[in-house]
């Protein structure tokens, strides 16, 4: 982790954007997570972790959005864009101890480093707070069956009408929205080329499905475009 700087904490109980296992704590049990965690903020650009890295906490983040990729000498593939209420690191609770994959910030982001032992302890004793990890678990492994599938069926415009649905409805949950991600990441996510995604970006303005200025988009036909996203 590099440049980073510790912020006054905010004490669990009153966390305005407690994920969905943590609701499911008791008071002592959320006494125990606030005695065993860290805040930190990160600068864009910055990373969160590194792959292969010994990881002593699950990283939770509060505020910003983050590019999760695997490394492969000087390639990378981007797994995902991960917003506020994602746990990062947690897919590697048992077995191997490091970071699965590199995490660097897109945006300035918050994060709750939350120690990694407590996190096991926690599993063990609040059977709703397992359910809670194994359902987000659940919903990030059928997002990257999802992924895999318009991968290796759709054509390109099919793959960029369902990643402009998906920055809408589910990253931004936005519409307008504002973007956070470079072309070069926008056409790493489709598995295509940056001039791709500039050309797609034009012809689906010059169709009125979508318009945009500078980082600005925003969905004009999203019929369309999911007609586009479903045949595609």
């Amino acid at each position: 982790m590099t440049n980073t700087k510790e912020y006054i904490k905010i004490n669990c109980m009153d966390c305005k954007v407690k994920s969905k296992p943590f609701q499911k704590l008791t008071a002592e049990q959320m006494n125990k997570v606030d005695e065993h965690r860290t805040e930190l903020s990160f600068k864009k650009g910055e990373l969160l972790s590194k792959q292969g890295m010994f990881m002593s906490h699950v990283i939770y983040i509060r505020k910003g959005f983050v590019k999760l990729y695997l490394e492969n000498d000087d390639d990378i593939t981007i797994l995902t864009i991960a917003k506020p209420g994602t746990f990062i690191g947690v897919q590697a609770l048992y077995g191997e101890a490091v970071f699965p994959f590199s995490a660097e910030a897109l945006t300035d982001v918050e994060v709750c480093l939350k120690d990694i032992n407590v996190f096991r302890e926690l599993v063990l004793e609040n059977s709703e707070f397992a359910k809670g990890i194994i359902e987000t678990l659940n919903v990030d492994l059928i997002k990257s069956y999802n992924r895999l599938f318009s991968l290796t069926t759709k054509q390109i415009n099919g793959r960029f009408s369902e990643l402009l649905l998906y920055m809408s409805n589910v990253l931004y949950e936005s519409n307008p929205f504002q973007l956070t991600i470079s072309r070069k990441d926008m056409a790493d996510l489709i598995s295509t080329s940056p001039e791709s995604v500039s050309r797609l970006m034009s012809e689906f303005k010059e169709q009125g499905i979508i318009k945009g200025q500078g980082h600005t988009i925003e969905i004009l036909d999203d019929i369309r475009l999911d007609t586009i996203c479903k045949c595609g």
